[in-house]
């Protein structure tokens, strides 16, 4: 039952919300306006996050409890208040969050980062046991995905770099954001 007043994006209806997803109350808006658009929730995708560099020496605790709340507290927040719409509905729901391989793997300069999205693993595999079984709660963990603005920023857009690092890969090129 999709409006008909949305703008539609490859034949489904569409709608923006900004929302500030580290905010409880802003939360709560987007779930709001999200039902008030479409009378139901879904699937939400946890995909808010990221971080600069930042060596843990000499970076503020402000900026780290910053990283952990974006990283970490979000997806907790959005999958809260979403739980609780899709526990109400006959259909349940889909949570998918977001995670990263610097969970998995130790990399310096990403220790709050790494933390938060090994949390993030964490979190999802007890909201999936909590939830269960109207709402299933899953993660996506990737490797670095090949966008312009990663080819960028981490190999200077050096084709013989990229070519190298695509021969690493047993697909014998990085992942693209389609197949994530």
């Amino acid at each position: 039952n999709e409006p008909t007043d949305l703008p539609t994006v490859d034949g489904r209806a569409a709608a923006f919300h900004q929302a500030d997803v580290r905010d409880v109350d802003s939360v709560a808006a987007l779930i709001a306006a999200t039902i008030g658009h479409f009378g139901q929730l879904d699937v939400v995708v946890n995909n808010a996050g990221g971080t600069p560099p930042a060596f843990v020496a000499g970076t503020s605790p402000r900026f780290l409890t910053s990283i952990i709340t974006l990283n970490l507290l979000a997806p907790l927040y959005v999958a809260q208040q979403a739980n609780d719409v899709m526990q109400a509905q006959p259909t349940g729901g889909t949570i998918i969050n977001i995670s990263s391989v610097n969970a998995l793997s130790p990399s310096p300069g990403v220790a709050a980062y790494g933390a938060a999205k090994a949390g993030l693993i964490h979190l999802t595999q007890s909201l999936a046991i909590e939830f269960a079984p109207k709402v299933r709660v899953n993660a996506v963990t990737s490797g670095i995905v090949g966008t312009e603005e990663i080819y960028a920023s981490h190999y200077d857009n050096d084709e013989a770099r990229i070519a190298a690092l695509h021969d690493g890969v047993p697909l014998g090129r990085m992942a693209t954001p389609q197949d994530i």
